[in-house]
């Protein structure tokens, strides 16, 4: 019975520690929309609380960039402190994801963006009334994505995709990231089935 109430106990103090760090969180990031979820990997609770240290926290949510499209973002905290109500952590390993139709809204509102499978973009739209078929690979140099094609395709004919036809069709499509949120800093980009994916980290990280 008191290992029962204990173990309550120590389940509710988290649970309050969670909404508590969610709510300060969504008070300091304006671009989240409604309250992310938060997620203290601590056992027992009561105990890491009393050292003010928590060794992996996960924090979830749904935003919107600066252009008002979606993106999702999963983010993984190490070593988190609470000193009278202010979280820090140590390091952070975050992935924020894009659907393609936010992320192809510079392509045109006639062209379909997809994973083909091998982690490239696939990228299909109507030229003169013919079907454009693109893969792309996403780099990322510093702060900016490139959208590179590696192979292309018009009504099922091979175009080589360094010409100028495909060249002209990305010209500009460049994409300068944001400032991301925390002080994290761009790693990878990446393609999956979810969407185009940005990885990012950072250290000695101010939650609230």
């Amino acid at each position: 019975m008191l290992i029962t109430l204990l173990t309550s106990a120590d389940r509710f103090a988290a649970l309050s520690a969670e909404h508590r760090l969610a709510d300060h969180i969504a008070a300091r990031q304006t671009a989240l929309l409604g309250t992310p979820q938060v997620s203290i990997d601590a056992f027992p609770f009561l105990l890491s609380a009393a050292e003010g240290s928590f060794s992996r926290v996960t924090v979830r949510a749904d935003a919107v960039t600066g252009q008002g499209r979606p993106v999702h973002a999963s983010v993984e905290l190490d070593h988190v402190s609470d000193r009278a109500g202010s979280y820090r952590a140590a390091s952070a390993d975050a992935r924020f994801t894009a659907p393609f139709g936010s992320f192809g809204a510079r392509l045109g509102p006639d062209t379909s963006l997809s994973d083909d499978g091998h982690g490239r973009l696939r990228i299909e739209r109507q030229v003169f009334g013919l079907p454009l078929t693109v893969t792309a690979e996403l780099r990322l140099s510093g702060r900016t994505v490139r959208i590179v094609p590696v192979t292309a395709s018009l009504a099922g004919r091979s175009l080589d995709p360094a010409g100028p036809r495909i060249h002209d069709a990305f010209a500009g499509q460049d994409r300068t990231l944001p400032k991301l949120p925390a002080g994290l800093e761009p790693t990878d980009v990446s393609v999956t089935a979810a969407g185009v994916v940005l990885d990012a980290h950072g250290d000695g990280i101010r939650l609230t």
